[in-house]
């Protein structure tokens, strides 16, 4: 999931957001998401890139919000 996220920050030119301590925030986040959500676990799971996106756009959104 690591690399897909890369890959998709790149796509969006924002890899420079991108730190192994960011990314484990942000993942720990979506899975504590997923553990209060049904709907958002449900479709996270349908597909291994939806959970690369979900962390590549909020890492990004953080970032910019400055919350991380």
């Amino acid at each position: 999931m690591k690399l897909e996220t890369k890959k998709m920050l790149k796509e969006k030119q924002k890899i420079d957001l991108f730190t192994d301590e960011r990314y484990e925030q942000v993942k720990d986040l979506m899975k504590d998401r997923m553990s209060c959500d049904i709907w958002l676990n449900n479709y996270l799971s349908l597909d291994p890139s939806n959970k690369a996106e979900w962390c590549a756009d909020h890492l990004v959104l953080f970032v910019e919000r400055e919350l991380i």
